[in-house]
């Protein structure tokens, strides 16, 4: 990698040595979370049963995830632990490495590395994003390849960046519908600028949605359909919030006031560091001041289109997870303002968060109910003891529950499925699961009861809170 004319500042550690410590601890983030559990977040647990080779998915999801997690599987031999560890590895890496080339091409390494110290600093990107999430991870991912592609239609041949530009929307697009909410406040931006405008103004530009419509095409005229039909994605936005008290009927007040808490809680210190340290014009070439300008306008763009929508909809709710991609373009262009400002200084900050995360994920698993420290495995000892010879269907009222005792199953030696699986075999036993005391769930219809299990086990950890299952055994019912 070379340095762009742009650099101002030199970095000790340079392009391809930033590259290898972001690489480093990603392995770090990896090796803990295959060390913690091999058992799935609620996430995760998703995508069992989930992995076909779909257009769309329940709930309007769309697919590209579920379809990197099929990939993975194939490569380890359906080890569901080892491949959701995998794509999520690739994805942060994917992710660190294309914000801080972005801020490299315009303003130099040292930049580069400021704009990933500031991705410490917003938290759905440092913990959230490596501990839980998935879907918003790629997004997150898909919107950073947008502002590198800014970054290199700026200071690089066009082509490149266009091909990167058109691969990153397209990717997007498979990953969820919150990065048009950030492609089209930056189209608009583009065109609205005069030095953006005249570098559109190319053959290559038709590359762009040329490879969203043969990449994503399929896929988004699929979700199309199932997001007019999806009630539990729309209804999300309409649950009761925390603003419901100031609700005014038809108009989403509520939903913006949760817009703005989930924007604060986001990037609200990363904004307060530009405010805060630097307000003035930053030291950059013409370029740069281009890109500069682009993003804040991009951002200031995107969140009053989204408040705008939110009001107009009479939306309730707004998740910080929603913004992840709408704010990518923040850590690159404050690091645009505070590379030239104590840069030492935020990357000793960012450096401390970025190891406090693995110590934080770990304390949690340490002494919370996590799921990762849930004594799936002796539930299943405890089920299997009653259950007959055969292969077993799991079914539970919640999917995580249903996908860990799959796994608890098949590490106690037996061939499990999730029910709604619709690769899995012909099954002989169906067990029906339940969180907590009570009676036994129900079985399925056709089904008819052969045992019922409530067993109990401490929590894998420090805390060793006692937790509880309900198990129904099934099978075919007997002339």
């Amino acid at each position: 990698m070379q340095q762009p004319a742009a650099a101002r500042s030199a970095s000790p550690f340079g392009a391809w040595g930033a590259a290898a410590a972001i690489i480093l601890y990603i392995l770090l983030l990896t090796a803990l979370r295959l060390a913690l559990s091999p058992f799935l977040e609620i996430d995760e647990a998703a995508f069992v049963g989930a992995v076909d080779l779909r257009l769309v998915y329940a709930d309007a999801h769309p697919p590209l995830y579920a379809w990197l997690v099929r990939g993975a599987l194939e490569l380890t031999d359906g080890r569901w632990i080892l491949a959701v560890a995998a794509v999520k590895a690739g994805l942060l890496a994917a992710l660190h490495l294309l914000v801080f080339d972005a801020a490299r091409r315009v303003a130099g390494a040292t930049a580069g590395l400021v704009a990933v110290a500031l991705t410490a600093l917003m938290p759905q990107l440092s913990f959230m994003a490596a501990h839980t999430l998935t879907h918003p991870v790629l997004a997150s991912v898909a919107a950073a390849g947008l502002v590198n592609g800014v970054a290199r239609l700026a200071t690089g041949p066009r082509w490149s960046a266009c091909l990167v530009l058109g691969v990153a929307l397209a990717a997007g697009a498979l990953a969820q519908p919150e990065i048009w909410l950030l492609a089209v406040p930056l189209g608009v931006a583009m065109i609205a600028d005069r030095f953006w405008y005249d570098r559109l103004a190319s053959a290559w530009t038709f590359l762009v949605p040329l490879l969203v419509g043969i990449i994503a095409g399929p896929a988004l005229w699929a979700l199309a359909d199932a997001l007019k039909a999806s009630g539990g994605r729309i209804g999300r936005l309409y649950a009761e919030g925390r603003f419901e008290a100031v609700d005014v009927s038809g108009v989403g007040v509520d939903g913006v006031l949760s817009l703005a808490v989930a924007a604060g809680l986001s990037g609200g210190l990363v904004a307060l560091l530009v405010l805060a340290f630097a307000r003035t014009r930053p030291a950059l070439a013409a370029e740069g001041h281009a890109v500069r300008r682009l993003l804040w306008r991009t951002l200031a763009l995107a969140l009053t289109l989204s408040a705008a929508g939110v009001l107009a909809a009479d939306v309730s709710v707004v998740a910080p997870r929603a913004l992840m991609p709408i704010l990518m373009p923040l850590p690159v262009v404050a690091a645009l303002h505070l590379a030239g400002r104590r840069p030492w200084a935020l990357l000793k900050a960012g450096a401390t968060v970025f190891l406090l995360v693995p110590v934080a994920i770990a304390g949690v698993t340490a002494f919370g109910d996590h799921r990762f420290v849930r004594p799936y495995d002796v539930w299943a000892r405890e089920i299997l003891a009653a259950a007959p010879q055969g292969r077993i269907a799991v079914t539970a009222s919640r999917q995580v529950l249903a996908a860990n005792m799959m796994l608890a199953f098949r590490r106690a030696g037996r061939d499990a499925w999730v029910a709604h699986d619709r690769h899995a075999p012909l099954t002989d036993v169906a067990v029906v699961l339940a969180p907590g005391p009570g009676a036994a769930p129900a079985p399925p219809d056709g089904l008819c009861p052969d045992a019922e299990v409530t067993t109990t086990a401490p929590l894998r950890n420090l805390a060793a809170t006692p937790m509880t299952v309900r198990a129904t055994i099934a099978r075919r019912c007997r002339p």
